[in-house]
């Protein structure tokens, strides 16, 4: 049981001190879905694989992974509705709505990251949310 204790790895959570430093607002397109990435998982509580990928050849792919236009961004940018076609939360793979509010005068605020990469690295409605080239960024790609 002791073994066990020594050998298994930890994981720290990822706290608000934590993404400051991981974010670098740097005007790179992988930069801007990294930030993207890890902003928009810690504000909204998900596990990093329920928004990144490791095969765009998938045959499903468009039906359970973050797409562009999986995002909606309210008129007076104060709230971000992102869409999870599949959720730890969501036991009937019938997808789940999590709403996003932004944190005014914080420069890690989601929408406002949201925002910077849509503008940075405007993409079709049907390319991936986080990647660079419509390519994925995260785990081993085969696409």
């Amino acid at each position: 049981m002791l073994l066990f204790l020594f050998t298994k790895k930890t994981k720290l959570l990822i706290i608000k001190d934590i993404l400051d430093k991981i974010i670098t607002l740097r005007p790179y397109k992988a930069d801007a879905n990294i930030d993207a990435a890890f902003t928009m998982a810690f504000v909204g509580f998900l596990y990093i694989g329920e928004i990144t990928y490791l095969n765009r050849k998938a045959k499903d792919f468009s039906t359970t992974k973050a797409l562009y236009s999986d995002v909606r961004i309210a008129p007076n940018s104060y709230l971000i509705v992102f869409y999870l076609k599949r959720s730890k939360i969501d036991k009937t793979y019938s997808g789940v709505n999590i709403q996003i509010a932004a944190i005014l005068g914080d420069c890690l605020c989601p929408i406002a990251v949201i925002i910077w990469l849509f503008n940075y690295n405007p993409r079709p409605l049907l390319d991936l949310l986080f990647s660079v080239n419509n390519r994925a960024f995260f785990g081993a790609s085969s696409a």
